[in-house]
């Protein structure tokens, strides 16, 4: 009896199927998934290259026309030109970056947009024009400066509203520093009253020195810096009796080192 129950238990412990058995894939399943996967991948590749081709090559999405905003004339066709944006070039080849820089060649212009509509297939060129601060003179020559002291145009009659400076060189070899120092001046003069008199167009020499007359008055700034403080001083020094820009005696204030300032021409005071 005993051998027999054994004999049942064995039957029925080696009839059930062992795990790997009932997990084991069919001949032919792994290839297929491997099929499967190179496909998909054969399909994305081919949507990718389709969509390459289609914004960076084919005629579906190209400029149309090229229009320029902020400026015009002669500079809008400048900005044009520059920006080397021809019609029929795919937009998304159109790098807005590369354009900007081409385009800030040109002096005149302070800044630039460059917008895409992908609707109406239209590349703008938004520029923003310099503003001019300052006239700087030099032999025939004539330039325009902005406020952080870069020369950029030549123009043959500057508004007679801008200050202007004499320089001993081609304004376009000065310095920016240089240049800002004279907008500075300019920019931070005292009125007339205070100074008694009309202030003269600064000069510049050749050593980098300013000097300029408030009638009969010489003033010898210096080097174009610390325009505030050596205002403060030659307000501080006119309104002092014994210096008098009118008075047909030739006075000198040396501010070119603010912090020592000298005076020349005071008349003696009268003996008692």
């Amino acid at each position: 009896m005993r051998s027999l129950t054994k004999a049942k238990v064995r039957r029925k412990t080696s009839s059930k199927a062992s795990p790997r058995a009932r997990t084991k894939r069919p001949k032919g399943a792994e290839p297929t998934v491997r099929r499967r996967v190179i496909t998909l991948a054969a399909l994305v590749l081919a949507l990718v290259g389709g969509l390459v081709f289609l914004f960076f090559f084919s005629a579906a999405f190209v400029v149309k026309d090229v229009r320029v905003t902020g400026v015009e004339g002669e500079l809008a066709e400048s900005v044009q030109r520059l920006a080397q944006v021809p019609n029929g070039r795919p937009l998304a080849r159109v790098s807005e970056g590369r354009v900007s820089e081409r385009v800030l060649q040109d002096l005149r212009v302070a800044g630039v947009s460059v917008d895409s509509d992908w609707t109406d297939l239209v590349v703008t060129l938004s520029a923003t024009p310099r503003e001019p601060a300052l006239v700087l003179r030099q032999g025939g020559s004539t330039w325009l400066s902005d406020v952080g002291g870069v020369v950029y145009d030549e123009v043959e009659k500057p508004s007679n509203k801008l200050p202007s400076v004499t320089v001993p060189t081609r304004p376009t070899e000065l310095g920016e520093g240089t240049v800002q120092g004279l907008v500075e001046l300019w920019r931070t003069r005292p009125d007339p009253a205070e100074l008694e008199g009309e202030l003269s167009t600064p000069r510049l020499d050749k050593n980098g020195m300013v000097s300029m007359t408030v009638d009969g008055l010489t003033i010898l700034w210096g080097e174009p810096v610390e325009a505030e403080k050596k205002w403060q001083i030659i307000r501080a020094l006119v309104a002092q009796e014994s210096i008098d820009p009118q008075g047909g005696v030739k006075q000198t204030i040396d501010v070119s080192l603010p912090g020592t300032p000298v005076v020349t021409g005071i008349p003696e005071a009268p003996r008692g």
